[in-house]
């Protein structure tokens, strides 16, 4: 095959062409066309390499993202195989001319056609990361793999093993606020191949069509992932909240770790990964809410006694931090259990509680007085009026705290601190406008809660375990004479490992 009838097959699909405005004929063309591309030996893509007969030049990563994808993978495995062994050449490495070019077609590539050649996609995710490592910069993956991942699926929803390895990356790293992006977004979808073996004839259902979900087109069957098991789900959260610690999001990081607890677990066993989530979700509940809450309900019973069997010292710290008028237990606790803090790799959240426990003491204040001195507290706590003031001075510039610090000159002068109920008022207090913006924010992140809750209703109902689920609730009916039917799904069917089996 010649240059030119290469670059002529290459650029022979269009996904603006006016006769692929059908969702179906589009679906017809760019199958024909990948399988067309896949055929072609890897040495006709290296004709012409690095000058400006390059394919890689002369293709758009945007428009022509399908055939950029394999003159982009022949390149690699060309450049690798012709250098020694072990030894990653120059232009793979970051910076180098072929990594920049990959950088590039992740940030732009056409996410439709991309749905068609998931394996590729994610052998080049995979390619990224294990360059990095083997560079000894695993930080310089994370940036072109977020940009993979939001470019396939804008809110990331749909779990794949990439996630995992991404956030995997940016905790080995610390790069904690560069996982954000990714971690803020829902995860609403679990990999399978149920929308390919179930719907893949209908004229909407077709993997370029506009789903709502990107469940449809993101699943095993499309290769852009693997099959995704509990540990893996559970490792991802895990990971996630150890990064939303380590930017202070403790809120967040303790919702994370729910998703850990309430995972279905085989035989009411509990494992290494529950036990770690409970220990961090029993410190952060503290930092979060002032005191341990009861674990979710939603758990599974058997599997959460064993875990709290195992962490009788955490809970023993939880009740020492809401004694807030016996501030000295908190710090002896701390001090007995030190090794274990250390064993388990909480001893920064464990001083945070220390740290934290003060700013709820003064917080519970406020819900007695609207002002008090500040020569009250620092009694209480053995510390002067400069000391306390101070912090209370670090405590609301830091907006943890909307109140004031007043100074009278009666006689005497008096420091008071004053505190602000009123979201209206105070150093925190926000304008109408910007309440109205708030509320819409979150009326924007409910509607879509809303749809992929509805979405996933449909998906569950077309599983072959609801439907077997439906006809023995149909047969007891009848069986009973026609009584209502009970319409909750919980009839104790063991769960699989492996969530993602067919």
């Amino acid at each position: 095959m010649s240059s030119e009838q290469l670059l002529n097959l290459l650029l022979s699909f269009q996904p603006d062409a006016p006769e692929l405005r059908q969702k179906r004929d589009y679906d017809s063309q760019v199958r024909s066309f990948v399988n067309q591309v896949a055929n072609i030996p890897g040495q006709h893509y290296q004709k012409g390499a690095d000058t400006p007969q390059d394919v890689l030049e002369l293709l758009n990563p945007e428009v022509n993202s399908i055939a950029y994808i394999y003159a982009l993978h022949a390149r690699i495995f060309g450049v690798g195989e012709s250098k020694q062994k072990g030894i990653i050449p120059e232009q793979l490495r970051p910076g180098g001319s072929i990594w920049n070019k990959m950088e590039d077609f992740l940030q732009r590539f056409d996410p439709v056609q991309i749905r068609y050649v998931g394996s590729e996609w994610r052998r080049l995710m995979d390619c990224i990361e294990r360059i990095a490592r083997l560079m000894g910069v695993p930080g310089a993956a994370i940036s072109p793999i977020r940009a993979g991942l939001l470019r396939l699926d804008p809110l990331s929803g749909t779990f794949t093993i990439t996630h995992l390895q991404f956030i995997r990356l940016c905790l080995e790293t610390r790069s904690y606020t560069a996982a954000l992006p990714i971690l803020d977004n829902y995860i609403h979808s679990l990999p399978n191949t149920l929308p390919s073996v179930i719907r893949e004839n209908l004229e909407y259902s077709v993997p370029g069509a506009n789903h709502t979900n990107s469940g449809e087109y993101i699943h095993v069957r499309s290769g852009h992932t693997e099959k995704i098991t509990l540990p893996d789900i559970q490792e991802y959260y895990v990971l996630g909240a150890m990064a939303y610690i380590g930017v202070h999001q403790f809120k967040k990081a303790m919702q994370f770790l729910e998703h850990v607890l309430v995972v279905p677990v085989s035989n009411n066993s509990a494992n290494g990964l529950m036990l770690e989530a409970y220990k961090k979700w029993v410190l952060l509940s503290c930092l979060a809410n002032g005191s341990v809450k009861a674990p979710p309900r939603t758990a599974n019973g058997a599997a959460m006694k064993q875990v709290r069997t195992a962490s009788r010292a955490y809970e023993a710290l939880a009740e020492a931090f809401a004694q807030m008028d016996n501030l000295p237990k908190l710090k002896a606790q701390v001090n007995a259990g030190k090794d274990l803090w250390a064993e388990d790799g909480n001893t920064g959240l464990v001083r945070e509680l220390v740290d934290q426990q003060l700013k709820f003491y003064v917080t519970r204040l406020s819900r007695t007085y609207s002002a008090i001195p500040v020569l009250n507290i620092a009694t209480n706590l053995s510390q002067t009026v400069e000391q306390f003031t101070q912090y209370l001075e670090k405590l609301i510039n830091a907006g943890e705290l909307n109140a004031s610090i007043e100074r009278t000159n009666k006689g005497q002068e008096m420091v008071v601190l004053r505190f602000f109920l009123d979201p209206t008022e105070g150093p925190q207090a926000k304008t109408e406008t910007q309440q109205q913006q708030a509320l819409f924010e979150q009326t924007q992140r409910t509607n879509l809660l809303a749809e992929q809750v509805q979405s996933a209703d449909y998906r569950l109902g077309l599983t072959k375990e609801y439907v077997e689920y439906i006809k023995r609730q149909n047969k007891k009916a009848a069986t009973a004479g026609g009584d209502t039917m009970d319409t909750t799904w919980d009839d104790g069917m063991e769960v699989d490992e492996d969530l993602m089996g067919n």
